[in-house]
């Protein structure tokens, strides 16, 4: 039997290219990213907007045709709610690496969900991110974006002497701070800065997480007189303290306090103009972010997150959740794998040069890159102030968009 050889050929050129038609999309290799974060609980007011600011990332990258190194494919983010509880956090933790088979992890968002985190993260060798936790990692599968507590701590010193060097007279300081991890390193390194400056600590007044009323604490406060008083504080907690010192109408000191507590976008707004203008223009709060910040990546997101969500508030948790995405994209074309350990390096391995486009944060004001332990390199804390429902950058002076208030403290 005499075969056509010309037919021969096409019927083989035809057998290759459905052949390829058949497996091409299938070069495009999606990969999942675990987003553990509170959507209920203490913490869900911030951890929703985290999401948010995750989510828009995603949705933009997706659509701008993916991870190139991966074929274009697509990002698949798997979520999961940790209830603000650190038991929680594990538990989901080890569902999303043992059960999703998830290739990183952004989150989880407080130090204590982040100190639940790690161990399941150094067992199944997936990587996470925490966004605003304040400890140094104690694996290499787990990264920071916030500033340590103990540069927390140094930065409060830092600023009551800058104030004095603008003329505020403090020359005796009472700390209040939240009893966990965080809170106990931030006073303690605090308090000793202060008084190496010759500032005296009156006294570290603790306060505990399921705290329901700040009275008490306001009142002993006031009890000590100081001149100066830092408070370490989460947002709901920040909302008892100025509620109880409105009610006190104890505004004498120069208050100075963070982060969310102090310097969360919604707190003008949740706690009403009248509370607000008696507490919070005459304090000085610790942030991460503030919208009149000049990095271009911050312009880009802003006009972004508005367009995307007209009619929610772009505050600093929101702000953190694009952060931490715009990272993650850069992580995953790096790594050009789904494999968790090869993305995670690639995470701890990024580097940005100053005013990149994927930098959003004003606390990253030069070139961005890791440690060897996981906390970010060149961060540097900024201080706010609010005037009219807005917060303006204050200090450092390098970065402030206004000069400071002293309110007559002189």
């Amino acid at each position: 039997m005499m075969i056509d050889a010309s037919r021969l050929t096409k019927v083989c050129a035809l057998a290759v290219l459905t052949g390829f038609m058949s497996i091409a999309p299938g070069f495009a290799k999606d990969v999942k990213i675990g987003v553990l974060m509170p959507r209920t609980g203490r913490y869900a007011e911030s951890g929703l907007s985290v999401m948010r600011g995750i989510e828009m990332v995603v949705k933009d990258a997706n659509a701008a045709g993916g991870i190139k190194s991966l074929g274009g494919g697509k990002i698949d983010l798997v979520v999961a709610d940790n209830g603000s509880d650190p038991t929680k956090t594990s538990l989901e933790a080890r569902r999303l690496m043992s059960e999703e088979k998830v290739s990183f992890v952004l989150g989880p968002y407080s130090t204590p969900e982040a100190q639940a985190f790690m161990p399941v993260a150094d067992r199944y060798q997936v990587g996470g991110v925490g966004l605003q936790t304040t400890l140094i990692p104690t694996t290499p599968y787990f990264s920071t974006i916030s500033i340590s507590a103990e540069g927390f701590g140094k930065a409060y010193a830092d600023m009551v002497q800058w104030l004095t060097s603008k003329g505020a007279k403090i020359g005796t300081v009472a700390i209040t701070y939240a009893n966990n991890d965080y809170g106990q390193v931030v006073s303690k390194t605090a308090a000793a800065a202060l008084t190496a400056q010759g500032v005296k600590v009156l006294e570290s007044i603790p306060v505990e997480p399921s705290v329901k009323d700040m009275t008490p604490i306001v009142l002993r406060v006031k009890s000590l007189a100081p001149d100066a008083v830092i408070s370490v504080v989460y947002f709901q907690d920040g909302m008892l303290l100025h509620k109880a010192r409105f009610n006190l109408g104890y505004a004498d000191p120069t208050w100075l306090g963070g982060s969310a507590g102090f310097s969360d976008d919604k707190l003008w707004e949740t706690l009403g103009a009248e509370v607000a203008e008696k507490t919070l223009t005459d304090s000085f709060g610790l942030a991460f972010y503030s919208e009149d910040g000049k990095l271009p990546g911050l312009k880009d997101a802003l006009e972004k997150g508005k367009a995307a969500y007209p009619d929610k508030t772009l505050d600093q948790s929101f702000m953190f959740g694009v952060q931490a995405a715009r990272m993650m994209v850069r992580a995953l074309e790096d790594a050009g794998s789904d494999d968790p350990v090869k993305v995670n390096a690639a995470f701890r391995g990024l580097k940005f040069k100053a005013g990149d486009p994927a930098i959003v944060l004003p606390i990253i004001p030069g070139d961005m890159r890791y440690n060897e332990d996981g906390t970010l390199a060149g961060t540097s804390p900024i201080f706010i102030q609010w005037k009219g429902g807005r917060k303006y950058i204050v200090y450092p002076e390098s970065v402030a968009s206004t000069t400071a208030v002293m309110h007559g403290r002189k």
